[in-house]
């Protein structure tokens, strides 16, 4: 590959409302979303997203809403997006909440965030409704999305919707009202809190200004290849920050038309249907589609055959001669047939995962990025890519290792931009988040090499500190094991024994594969591989504990596996 940055064009940005008004003058009737209501399809373009956040926009200021901190939580929908962004540029704090939060957790933040306002889904309203009284700070709660029926709702003042809202806000704009449309905020203040997973007591609300957001939207646009030419399936949730700073904010800057998946079930039928040409993911679904596509190959007998096409294939590619479209039709039409690239950020990939869906015809382009930086960090350009890379530190950002004396390896610490403000209402959190010369510490190891490149091999807080007192990073043990058959999936904890530290390996394996065995059968299997691979690690590394589970982890929407649980 080339070896320098992309250069194509994007659309530079000062606020949030050139994302919406530049971009509509630019696209027009183009569908910016098709999506699923009442069971029928629906497109909504770059003039509707226009039209409809000015009417938002406008009636918030009736009522009472500007510069005030409002709650928003619910599926994947134009109307989460329209009111995202309108809070915000009514100079007022929005707070992305997660739809799969137990009652009293969702109920909490709403708490904790003095939110006035709530838009959500029916859903999320039958859960904080019988709460009301509880949320004293709680002035409206506003159904987005798929309309309820209202003959079922409770008459209550402080229950609006989406639509009366804007038909109002429409009314006061040819009235002339223009609070709305001349307000301008100070981009450097309280935009945005996006609370880590876990319970109020223990998440963290990460503070953004709207210059973060605006910052971290335009590197992305900068840094892949995407178009307007491309077409996208909105998979992951939308108040996610990866989610929602690429697939919905950065997607919208370039011209993209996303699909918004109506269902984890309907995932890749929709994929199959849309046909899209580019995916934004986290390794999960990477490794599911990667696992369906050889077990397909090798229950028709195939494998070898496969491979030899790819070995072959890749040496014609050396030549400048690309025929994997061909080859693999059969695999790229697994995806619906024009599948190119996909985005992907949240954990490590396997690098002979990344090579052979390269040899297929579909490039991943591995990125890195923490809520605390909305998330971009870094991301492998489409024309210099490092497989086993997280990607080339992005533009306007800085990265740096701090390592221990004669160490190659250590935090990696950031400064730029897209940096967040500091954590709400928590100071000492803040302080502790930063270098005593003001670079943020990820809490990521790894390292940097000559060309800007990061390279992650652990996280901080999940280092297992051996019996001789060094370090080892579980997510390197998992990458080998992540190779073994017989496993769907591994985490490796560290467990006090008689010894010292004993390196445990939990399993949860590949029954859908191999119905007929057993846990002892599975043990006995995958212990035998373990064995291969603790032969080519030092003793201090070596998984000498296996422990097979009944069930899989319990995961956060993102599907991360959530290891705090696992002791």
């Amino acid at each position: 590959m080339k070896k320098e940055l992309p250069h194509h064009p994007y659309q530079d940005l000062i606020r949030l409302r050139d994302l919406v008004y530049v971009n509509a003058e630019r696209w027009g009737d183009k569908p910016l979303y098709i999506y699923v209501e009442n069971k029928e399809k629906h497109i909504y373009t770059y003039n509707d997203h226009k039209r409809v956040f000015n009417a938002i926009g406008t009636a918030l200021s009736k009522l009472g809403l500007f510069e005030k901190t409002v709650s928003l939580v619910g599926d994947q929908h134009p109307d989460w997006i329209d009111a995202y962004l309108s809070v915000i540029c009514a100079g007022g704090v929005i707070v992305p909440l997660d739809r799969e939060l137990k009652p009293d957790q969702l109920c909490g933040f709403i708490r904790t965030t003095d939110s006035e306002a709530l838009f959500c889904t029916e859903r999320e309203f039958r859960t904080v409704y019988p709460a009301l009284d509880t949320l004293p700070a709680l002035r409206y709660i506003i159904l987005i999305g798929e309309e309820p029926d209202r003959s079922g709702m409770p008459e209550d003042e402080r229950i609006l919707y989406f639509d009366d809202l804007v038909a109002e806000g429409e009314k006061m704009l040819e009235e002339g009202d223009r609070s709305f449309l001349d307000y301008e905020r100070d981009s450097n203040s309280l935009a945005a809190i996006l609370f880590t997973s876990g319970t109020t007591g223990t998440s963290k609300g990460v503070m953004l200004s709207e210059y973060n957001i605006v910052f971290s939207v335009v590197q992305c646009c900068k840094m892949v290849i995407s178009n307007e030419n491309d077409v996208f399936v909105s998979v992951l949730p939308i108040h996610h920050t990866f989610a929602l700073t690429t697939n919905h904010l950065a997607m919208s800057n370039i011209g993209a038309t996303s699909f918004l998946n109506d269902s984890l079930r309907h995932t890749f039928k929709n994929i199959t249907e849309v046909k899209p040409t580019a995916l934004i993911l986290v390794p999960l679904f990477i490794e599911t589609m990667y696992k369906k596509i050889w077990d397909s190959i090798r229950k028709n007998g195939k494998e070898k055959q496969v491979r030899a096409l790819m070995k072959m294939s890749d040496a014609m590619r050396k030549t400048g001669v690309d025929m994997r479209r061909r080859l693999f039709g059969q695999i790229i039409g697994a995806f619906g047939g024009n599948l190119k690239y996909m985005i992907v950020g949240g954990a490590p990939l396997d690098p002979n995962l990344v090579r052979d869906f390269d040899s297929f015809g579909i490039e991943i382009y591995e990125g890195y990025g923490i809520t605390e930086c909305c998330p971009l960090i870094s991301v492998n350009p489409y024309n210099w890519r490092k497989i086993g890379s997280v990607g080339y530190v992005a533009y306007g950002m800085e990265a740096r290792i701090e390592a221990e004396e004669g160490e190659t390896e250590g935090e990696i610490v950031v400064s730029g931009g897209n940096v967040f403000l500091g954590y709400y209402k928590n100071e000492e959190a803040t302080r502790e988040a930063f270098t005593d010369d003001g670079w943020f510490k990820t809490g990521d190891i790894g390292h940097i090499d000559k060309d800007k490149f990061v390279y992650i091999t652990g996280r901080k807080k999940n280092v297992i500190i051996a019996s001789n007192g060094k370090n080892v990073y579980p997510e390197e043990l998992e990458e080998y094991a992540h190779k073994i058959p017989y496993i769907k999936e591994i985490v490796v904890i560290g467990r006090n024994g008689e010894n010292g530290t004993v390196i445990t390996a939990l399993v949860y394996p590949d029954r859908d594969n191999y119905p007929d065995y057993s846990n002892e059968v599975f043990y006995e299997k995958i212990f035998s591989h373990i064995n291969d691979i603790n032969k080519g690690l030092p003793s201090f590394k070596h998984i000498t504990a296996l422990e097979i589970r009944d069930n899989e982890f319990e995961k956060t929407t993102t599907k991360k596996i959530k290891r705090f649980l696992l002791k």
